[in-house]
């Protein structure tokens, strides 16, 4: 277990303060120690640690006041008018008579390669059956 830096009386408040400490540094704070450690939660422990964090314990009515300043900077944060950019217009594409008749011979081209069309309504053929195939004889070999 951890031992608790000068000051700190329980283990919760120990991880309150460190959390409240990771948040600034997520935020863009500078960490108060050197070292190789990179995460927020484990920079913010060792700052602990080394004593380097100022932390005192607040009374209800301060914490009050404090949460309804937090509130009210959230707040004005969400409200902060957004830069509206709007996109260019979309114009249309500019087609040239040249184009125009290129499109045109396409389109005869695809429909000859299509073939010719078939008339639906042909002659029904009845299929051989295949007891009739079966016993069909088979034209002599030479």
């Amino acid at each position: 277990m951890l031992e608790l830096p000068q000051g700190v009386d329980s283990t919760f408040r120990h991880i309150l303060i460190a959390a409240k400490r990771a948040e600034q540094l997520i935020a863009g704070a500078r960490p108060r120690v050197t070292g190789r450690n990179v995460k927020p939660t484990t920079i913010a422990l060792a700052e602990l640690a080394a004593d380097k964090v100022a932390w005192r314990a607040v009374t209800a009515e301060e914490y009050e006041v404090i949460l309804q300043q937090e509130v009210a900077a959230r707040e004005a944060e969400e409200h902060i008018p957004a830069l509206i950019i709007t996109p260019p217009p979309v114009l249309p594409p500019i087609v040239e008579p040249e184009a125009e008749a290129e499109e045109e011979e396409e389109e005869e081209l695809d429909e000859e390669l299509e073939g010719p069309s078939f008339d639906e309504n042909l002659e029904v053929v009845e299929e051989a059956v295949a007891e009739e195939l079966l016993t069909e004889e088979l034209p002599a070999e030479e």
